[in-house]
């Protein structure tokens, strides 16, 4: 009785000892594409309200962008306007110079943040009627 329990065992451990070896070293190769997304929203407040500084405040900026290389903040406004005027978004801002557009923010990576955008009007004023704010991707 002795050698028959002791052969089963041994038997048990030969069939099961590769199994449990082969499942150790077993995995699983899982891929995934995560499509590209950048968006900007602009959440505006009563146009006028103060600001610091002379500012006028123009709301918050919600950025949000998954771009690996990071992405720019454009503002695009009607050409031949707002020369003079400087745009701030946080820490960031940008004396516009006429040109219909300006690189307001780089971001180096992917990046979600909210900001408030402010402006300090140029010697014409505030003389546009169409400020957009755009996301590219780098």
């Amino acid at each position: 009785m002795v050698r028959i329990v002791s052969l089963v065992t041994a038997s048990l451990a030969l069939a099961t000892g590769p199994t449990a070896a082969s499942a150790a070293s077993m995995g699983y190769n899982l891929n995934m594409t995560v499509p590209l997304h950048c968006v900007v929203r602009h959440q505006p407040v009563d146009l006028g309200a103060p600001a610091a500084g002379g500012a006028v405040s123009l709301g918050h900026v919600r950025e949000y962008c998954n771009a690996p290389g990071g992405y720019q903040l454009i503002i695009n406004y009607t050409p031949g306007t707002l020369r003079g005027a400087r745009i701030t978004a946080g820490s960031n801002q940008v004396v516009l110079d006429g040109s219909g557009r300006a690189i307001l923010d780089r971001a180096t990576g992917p990046r979600v943040r909210e900001r408030n955008l402010s402006v300090v009007p140029g010697a014409d004023g505030f003389n546009t009627d169409r400020i957009d704010l755009q996301i590219l991707p780098s």
